[in-house]
């Protein structure tokens, strides 16, 4: 049910021209999709490049202005993602194809619990983030523009859910990976019991030596069938958030560049409040700190659920090098010894387009690269404000 919800909202907005064949058991491209596609995109880039040339000339882009400052930014945040999945639409029909989601959680037995914690997380950020944007517009107008039409702010907020819906996808693949880690860490910690247990001296002592080799050839069975799986979960979320890469990197200087506004809006707005002597605007500070609050959240918390699946992914090696292999049979060796062989060669990093690693630092790396903005422009608000005294 959520993935044919995503499939629908994918196809109504024009970014997905896959369809999928019963018959066929695959994914395919379907020429009425691709028109539409290709429709859109000419459509929304051809709109977009107009709407910011006469932003321009008008000077409504403002970098003071956090609002407008989005919205713009969201804007080619939208345009990028129509281009990328279309360029995209042979090597995502080839993923869409071959990804055994369904396998892979079926094998692992998922239970309801872990399925729940990670449809809220992905709510958090796909559905409650746009609400309380929603609600900051409404507010906003309804105070500075209160005889425009309420739909103004659906129109306004509607460039940030598309450009933001291909990010949140590679996010939820992110949340996948890491609850089916936990879950392929446990059978391994099962599996570290049993080969640690039946290597003890007396456990050696006890068992002949044709039992033991029959159950660490089945832990051997096991842990193969394991590591197949590790590299169909690793492999498959790297490559969609390769696919997305333009779209999450685009998601990410939209927020970058929303909380650099922000921040300058409320560094105006202070400065005018004690160089200018001007009364402080506590309603738009407070307004004006949504957008910045939602910025910062959804920066943490893609950062921070890449970093819980990256710890998952460190796990897994931690686990293989706690399983002792003096005293076992030599074919159950030969696996662990090839598993952790397998993870240290893949390297599992979470990097799009190769240029920015997410993960727990991901947050400290765009609040440097805000300052480093803050004190460019402050210092040219400041030699301004004081020349012209």
């Amino acid at each position: 049910m959520v993935l044919a919800l995503l499939f629908g909202i994918a196809y109504s907005f024009g970014l997905l021209s896959c369809a999928y064949s019963r018959r066929e058991r695959r994914f395919y491209i379907n020429n009425l999709l691709m028109i539409w596609c290709i429709g859109m995109t000419i459509t929304v880039t051809i709109g977009s490049a107009k709407q910011l040339y006469a932003a321009y000339n008008d000077d409504k882009i403002n970098l003071a202005n956090a609002e407008t400052l989005y919205y713009y930014i969201s804007i080619v945040g939208v345009v990028l993602s129509y281009i990328c999945q279309l360029v995209q639409t042979t090597e995502l029909r080839e993923f869409l194809s071959n990804v055994p989601l369904f396998e892979i959680l079926d094998y692992f037995e998922l239970k309801r619990s872990v399925v729940k914690s990670s449809i809220q997380i992905i709510l958090v950020k796909t559905v409650v983030f746009p609400i309380i944007l929603e609600i900051n517009l409404l507010i906003r107008q309804s105070r500075n523009e209160p005889e425009e039409s309420l739909l103004k702010t659906f129109y306004t907020l509607f460039p940030t859910v598309v450009s933001n819906f291909l990010p949140n996808c590679a996010f939820s693949s992110i949340v996948v990976c890491y609850h089916t880690m936990r879950t392929l860490n446990l059978r391994l910690e099962k599996i570290e019991k049993e080969a640690n247990f039946y290597q003890d001296v007396k456990q050696i002592i006890l068992h002949k030596r044709f039992y033991r080799m029959q159950k660490f050839c089945n832990l051997a069975d096991t842990l193969d069938e394991l590591s197949q799986k590790y590299t169909l979960i690793c492999g498959y979320t790297l490559r969609y958030v390769d696919i997305n890469s333009v779209a999450i990197m685009a998601t990410l200087l939209c927020n970058l560049f929303a909380i650099t506004g922000g921040l300058f809006q409320e560094y105006n707005a202070l400065a005018d409040t004690f160089i200018n002597k001007e009364n402080y605007d506590v309603f738009d500070a407070l307004t004006n700190g949504v957008f910045l609050s939602i910025a910062v959240a959804d920066i943490a918390l893609y950062g921070s659920m890449a970093n819980d699946c990256l710890e998952a992914v460190h796990e897994t090696s931690i686990i293989l090098k706690r399983i002792q292999i003096n005293n076992c049979d030599i074919r159950f060796r030969q696996s662990v010894e090839k598993f952790s062989l397998q993870i240290f060669v893949e390297n599992f990093k979470i990097q799009p387009l190769g240029m920015l690693e997410i993960n727990v630092g991901l947050l400290h790396d765009v609040l440097s690269a805000v300052t480093s903005f803050l004190l460019i422009l402050i210092q040219s608000d400041l030699t301004l404000r004081f020349s012209l005294k």
